[in-house]
């Protein structure tokens, strides 16, 4: 079974190795973005895998400096799992850009009025922060780990609430237009990763493993979580449908009554919310919170679908989309097959990351045993 994983991994990334080929000398020319829709599936993957990263970091940085023993066991395949989906973060975000070259100005000419800016410096002191963390973990160097934790639980909230932000302050777009955008995106961020982590840890065996009950704990906390962001998300869909402002709901209704209103109500409401709830309220047992945990980090890509997409595909004035017809001057968007092909390679390198920490780590605890 090992061996018929490892063939479906080596298919699918040499698929996807042909889509970034393509990316690489082609440019953007193969993407359905345009003038109007700039942002779309690539850009949806970078926030979902950022989520994912700060959101595994901050359920470690917890378990350090609060001395949660109970979870001590999940701590390095956090950082794996933090460290594998930021490096395949910052990948998928670099090939959305048209120039790489520049990606230095924000640096050497810092805007601090930007959020942007902001973002850009955060990613960069968290993923040298993770390099140290890292390092010093496979060293057993548990007081500076200790340090780093106590640096990196601040910074782990502070990267979501700074994409939340990114939005949030974006006054053209009533859509992304909110102050709860900041604290949805952390909580959305704790959910994804800590269900992530879950799953890693049932899969790699710890549930059979666990005597201090860290399993019967978890699904209360990814229930709590996911009743909480089921809260926030309602508020953010329930207030410009209730005001009703014209402009300010259409994007709501494009998610709700849209063509894509399955990615809605069948992938994120089904999928990643009712079915995790009714496996979360029964008895806790580690293949229903497998299950649970499994769905709500897989169908968490369609809250970040939804959350990129709809507001751009909004005329921001009446009568645009029909002022010019071109293909690169069009409201409406679905992701091409080199898009695609691209976010499976994205995909499989996260699992061939997280593999190879794995393996790196159990080679190292062998020669030490030794």
């Amino acid at each position: 079974m090992k061996q018929l994983y490892r063939v479906i991994w080596g298919i699918c990334f040499l698929v996807g190795s042909v889509g970034v080929l393509e990316r690489l000398i082609v440019g953007k020319k193969l993407m359905n973005l345009g003038s109007y829709i700039s942002w779309g599936l690539w850009v949806s993957l970078y926030i979902y895998l950022i989520g994912l990263s700060s959101g595994a970091y901050l359920f470690s940085s917890l378990v350090s400096v609060f001395k949660l023993k109970p979870f001590e066991k999940l701590r390095r395949i956090s950082l794996l799992a933090s460290l594998a989906t930021l490096l395949a973060a910052l990948l998928t975000i670099t090939l959305d850009l048209g120039h790489w070259e520049r990606f230095w100005y924000v640096f050497t000419r810092p805007t601090p009025s930007s959020m942007m800016s902001w973002m850009v410096w955060l990613y960069s002191a968290y993923f040298l922060l993770l390099l140290f963390q890292m390092f010093y973990t496979f060293r057993n160097s548990e007081k500076k780990v200790a340090r780093l934790f106590l640096i990196g639980f601040p910074l782990a909230m502070a990267i979501p609430v700074c994409g939340g932000s990114l939005f949030g302050v974006i006054g053209a777009r009533p859509y992304w237009h909110s102050a709860i955008f900041p604290v949805m995106f952390l909580f959305e961020a704790a959910l994804s990763g800590i269900a992530l982590v879950t799953l890693l840890g049932v899969i790699f065996g710890f549930a059979k493993e666990d005597k201090e009950g860290a399993f019967n704990i978890l699904p209360k906390l990814i229930l709590g979580l996911l009743i909480a962001n089921i809260t926030l998300e309602s508020a953010v869909m329930a207030v410009p449908l209730w005001g009703q402002i014209a402009y300010h709901i259409d994007a709501v209704k494009l998610v709700l009554f849209g063509p894509f209103w399955w990615v809605f109500w069948i992938a994120h409401i089904g999928f990643g919310t009712l079915i995790p709830l009714l496996l979360l309220l029964q008895k806790a047992h580690p293949l229903r919170l497998a299950w649970a945990s499994g769905l709500i980090t897989l169908t968490f890509m369609s809250v970040r679908l939804n959350i990129v997409i709809p507001a751009l595909a909004i005329p921001e004035l009446k009568g645009l989309e029909s002022a010019f017809i071109e293909k690169r001057l069009m409201f409406s968007y679905v992701p091409s097959l080199h898009e695609w092909q691209v976010t499976l390679f994205i995909a499989s390198l996260v699992i061939g990351l997280f593999y190879l920490g794995m393996k790196l780590s159990s080679v190292i605890e062998m020669r030490r045993g030794k």
